[in-house]
């Protein structure tokens, strides 16, 4: 077309080729603006299928990755642990860095990694991939219309039916340094990243985890928590390995309505005060992955800011650490200034 401005993919290399990784380059596919040109992972035979798959180069480390000149970004969907020290490496070399949730493991390690891409210069993306659903989206905006009032209370459940494959001996979701307070740190950290973007700031958490049904295994599989928000109201937050099926909903109860954010974010359902029956807000299609590559891509293109980067990766995280610690204490507590 005459006058079409073409930008140039931005290039990445897939740093972790498991399921996540995989869904992230199916993903990048869709006219993001990346282009995905290496790929790596502890796996020589991983690695080499997924490279046919996706018609890139297989590199035999990470440190092949950040050497590679051709290299501009990284998308990290490494094990959790590892997180903090890729991304500071990747901003030493000057790359780009997509991480998938959660950022860190402490809010220590996500200010460093922080302040290590904020030096370099270069984008820095937390993969929080839900607060971009069509539900979210819509709910965001009927929260900043005034359409429920005073919202008292949020619910939600985010939990996975594939505990019995996924958290098995011998897998790193399996050991409890790499997923504390168990589906918490795979799962629930979405929603945690969710209702702060609905209602602002988390103050103080108390949290129950324990292992019910998985076997053979050290990691808890159910997670319950109570919060405070620092505007007042109230919320509660389940998440579990081993719900017979996928669980994934939110419901905020406010003074002049209530809503239902269903279907994967799918699909909303509203009830304003003195009509009971829900009636179902329409939604336009959405697919948040994708969405969340292209603002990375346009981001460094343009020199701009993700609408997750490390500040608010940090914040979650440290709703993260403070459950840690009332599980642990079995005390209520206060969540650490990001």
């Amino acid at each position: 077309m005459a006058g079409e401005i073409r930008v140039t993919p931005v290039r990445v290399a897939a740093v972790g080729v498991g399921m996540w990784g995989k869904a992230l380059a199916d993903a990048a596919a869709k006219g993001t603006g990346l282009s995905v040109v290496a790929c790596t992972s502890r796996s020589a035979e991983s690695r080499a299928a997924f490279a046919k798959a996706h018609g890139c180069r297989d590199l035999p480390g990470y440190e092949a990755v950040l050497a590679d000149p051709e290299v501009e970004g990284v998308l990290i969907t490494t094990p959790h642990s590892v997180h903090a020290e890729q991304v500071v490496a990747a901003a030493r070399a000057g790359k780009h860095v997509f991480v998938d949730k959660p950022f860190t493991l402490t809010t220590a390690d996500a200010r460093r990694a922080t302040d290590a891409c904020r030096r370099a210069g270069v984008v820095l993306a937390v993969g929080h991939q839900r607060r971009k659903q069509a539900a979210s989206r819509a709910l965001k905006r009927l929260l900043n219309e005034g359409a429920l009032g005073r919202v008292a209370q949020i619910e939600g459940n985010f939990s996975a039916a594939a505990g019995f494959v996924m958290v098995k001996p011998g897998a790193w979701r399996a050991v409890p340094a790499e997923t504390p307070a168990g589906a918490m740190t795979n799962l629930g950290i979405h929603h945690v990243d969710t209702y702060q973007y609905l209602l602002g700031p988390i103050a103080r958490v108390t949290a129950f985890s324990r292992r019910v049904a998985l076997t053979g295994v050290e990691t808890d599989d159910v997670t319950s928590i109570l919060f405070e928000f620092a505007a007042g109201g109230l919320g509660y937050l389940g998440t579990s390995w081993v719900h017979a099926n996928r669980t994934a909903v939110i419901t905020l109860h406010g003074t002049d309505a209530q809503a239902w954010h269903e279907a994967d974010g799918e699909r909303l359902f509203l009830a304003r005060r003195g009509q009971p029956e829900r009636t179902e807000v329409p939604l336009a299609p959405a697919d948040p992955v994708v969405e969340e590559l292209a603002e990375f891509a346009r981001c460094v293109r343009d020199k701009a800011r993700p609408e997750v980067g490390g500040e608010e990766g940090t914040a979650n995280i440290a709703v993260l650490e403070a459950i840690v610690e009332s599980v642990a204490t079995g005390r209520a507590v206060a969540v650490a200034k990001a």
